[in-house]
C-alpha cells in the first residue's frame, strides 16, 4: 500500500464537494486529524509498518460516506443515511475503492472497520486482525470528536439541564451512552463524555491525555451554578476512570 496514493485519491474524491460548506470542511479536516491520531496510537503500540499503513488507510476511508450524507440530508444524523453503511456502499458496491490502489487482501478488514466505527457496540465474531483495526479506528475517531465538538459546537454546549436518569446511570456505570436516548443538550454532552468508556487501548488513553482535547472540551462547557456540583462529579468520574485505565495495557494483538 502506498499511503501517498491513498492521500491523493481521497483529496481527489472530496474535491468534488464544496469546501466552503462548514460540515464538508469539518469532515475533511477531521479525516486528516484521525489519520494523525491513529498513527500516534499505532506507534505507541509498536505496530508493524504494514499494520500502521493499513490503520492510516482505514482512517482516510472511515468517514468517506459522510460527504454524500451531508449533501443529501444536511445533517450528520445517521437515522436517515448511516454514513458508515453509505461509505461501504460507495467503496465496494460503487467501486470507489479501485481509485485507492489497495490490495484486495485488505478489503474485508477495511469493510469491517468502517462498518463498526460508528456503532454503539462492535459486532461479534470478528477475527483478531479485524478486531484490532476496528478498535483502532473507533478510538482515533472518538479522540478527535472531542476536538471537533469544542471547535464547532462550544457556543451551544450548555449543561443547563439534568441529564435523563438512564443516561446518568449509564455514565456512572461506565457504559457508553446510546445517542438515541439523548433528550437534551446536557444528555448530548454526557454522551460525548462517555466515549472514554469505549476506549479500547491504554495507548489511546495516553494519546487522548496528551492531546488535551477532552480537557479543553470539558473546560469549554458552560455550566450554571445550580448544575456545577453535578458537573464536577462527572468530571471527577472521568478523571478517575482515565487515571486507572492509563496504568493498564489491555489490548491483545495479532499481526496482519
Amino acid at each position: 500500500m502506498n499511503i501517498e496514493l491513498v492521500d491523493g485519491a481521497f483529496r481527489k474524491y472530496v474535491s468534488g464537494f464544496d469546501m466552503d460548506e462548514t460540515n464538508i470542511y469539518l469532515k475533511f479536516e477531521h479525516t486528516f486529524q484521525v489519520v494523525k491520531i491513529i498513527e500516534q496510537i499505532a506507534m505507541k503500540m509498536s505496530l508493524s509498518k504494514e499494520e500502521m499503513t493499513l490503520a492510516k488507510v482505514i482512517a482516510y476511508l472511515h468517514d468517506i460516506g459522510r460527504f454524500e450524507q451531508v449533501v443529501k440530508t444536511n445533517t450528520f444524523k445517521d437515522n436517515v443515511i448511516d454514513h458508515a453503511d453509505n461509505g461501504i456502499d460507495l467503496l465496494f458496491n460503487r467501486h470507489l475503492i479501485d481509485e485507492f490502489h489497495i490490495s484486495p487482501k485488505y478489503y474485508e478488514i477495511i469493510r469491517k472497520a468502517i462498518k463498526n466505527h460508528n456503532k454503539l457496540e462492535i459486532e461479534e465474531d470478528l477475527n483478531p486482525q479485524e478486531e484490532l483495526f476496528v478498535k483502532l479506528i473507533r478510538d482515533a475517531d472518538k479522540i478527535d470528536i472531542y476536538r471537533v465538538r469544542h471547535k464547532y459546537e462550544r457556543e451551544k454546549d450548555e449543561f443547563n439541564d439534568v441529564p435523563t436518569e438512564n443516561n446518568l446511570n449509564d455514565f456512572f456505570g461506565h457504559r457508553s451512552i446510546n445517542i438515541k436516548n439523548n433528550k437534551t443538550r446536557s444528555d448530548s454532552i454526557l454522551c460525548v463524555l462517555s466515549f472514554v468508556y469505549d476506549m479500547n487501548f491504554s495507548e489511546s488513553i495516553e494519546v487522548l491525555n496528551e492531546s488535551q482535547y477532552l480537557q479543553v472540551f470539558m473546560d469549554g462547557i458552560k455550566v450554571p451554578g445550580d448544575k456545577m456540583a453535578l458537573y464536577d462529579d462527572i468530571r471527577k468520574e472521568i478523571n478517575n476512570y482515565m487515571n486507572k485505565k492509563s496504568r493498564k495495557c489491555y489490548h491483545v494483538r495479532k499481526k496482519v
